[in-house]
């Protein structure tokens, strides 16, 4: 079997989520580095879309460091502003799926990239939304990528929700005023993959990697986690499949990205 670490596998597993020919927004970070794999590796024909204003059409050999990088420019199908992409594309309802990265995800899939603690009072403030919301509130699928290991990556409840996701668990998102098609679909981690209750809408861990340990997964998050009843065994890569995820993350690495384990 192919080694890999946990990290390689949530960016091969989220990459193996888009089809070829897919329409998706991209946000920043990690979901750049598995569409990168996936237009690699299976889904050539794929139209990313990014908060900047572009759309990609074919594959930039240099990592753009944001989505408004001027480096996409020949790649581009189409070169716009914010509003085409967050609105006349992700709130039109013109993609299948959006990628977003989640630096704090909690049971109900809400994100917290904007402080640790009160608002008011953080003891740090974080990056903020950008278009955090707009991918949360109107995104048809939206997969959240965390490479947090710990608790504190992953709390009975953020301190403050910058991306909406299932809110406060049941019917809260569809009370709230949120599209009944809209919402998170699932979390893919180091720790594993996680789907969302139909009910509850309270995540619990629907796959793990090979060599992966349930108990392990359990103490790594801030709820009692739920399991499937038939927990999903995600197949270990191929030899191929690692040389792209590692050669893009070399590219990512050149760019100056902190990449986990490096």
């Amino acid at each position: 079997m192919e080694k890999f670490t946990p990290f390689e596998m949530m960016i091969l597993t989220a990459a193996k989520q888009i089809k070829n020919g897919d329409a998706l927004f991209v946000g920043f970070h990690w979901p750049m580095v598995a569409s990168r794999v996936a237009r690699r590796l299976h889904a050539p024909d794929i139209y990313s879309v990014y908060e900047g204003g572009g759309v990609e059409r074919t594959y930039c050999p240099v990592m753009p460091n944001t989505g408004a990088d001027l480096i996409l420019g020949p790649h581009l199908a189409f070169a716009g502003e914010t509003y085409d992409t967050l609105c006349g594309f992700l709130a039109a309802g013109h993609l299948r799926l959006s990628m977003i990265d989640a630096p704090m995800v909690d049971r109900y899939g809400n994100i917290n990239s904007t402080c640790i603690g009160p608002y008011r009072q953080p003891k740090a403030r974080l990056a903020g939304s950008g278009g955090a919301a707009d991918l949360g509130a109107n995104s048809r699928k939206l997969i959240m990528l965390s490479d947090r290991t710990t608790k504190d990556g992953y709390p009975a409840r953020v301190d403050y929700v910058t991306t909406p996701g299932y809110l406060d668990g049941f019917d809260s998102r569809i009370k709230a005023g949120f599209r009944p098609d809209t919402g998170p679909e699932m979390i893919i981690s180091c720790l594993g993959l996680f789907k969302f209750d139909p009910v509850s809408k309270e995540a619990y861990l629907w796959g793990v990697y090979p060599g992966a340990e349930v108990e392990k997964i359990r103490t790594s998050v801030g709820w009692e986690l739920k399991v499937a009843d038939k927990l999903a065994a995600i197949p270990p890569p191929e030899t191929e499949e690692m040389k792209v995820v590692r050669e893009e993350l070399d590219i990512a690495e050149s760019r100056l990205w902190k990449i986990p384990g490096r």
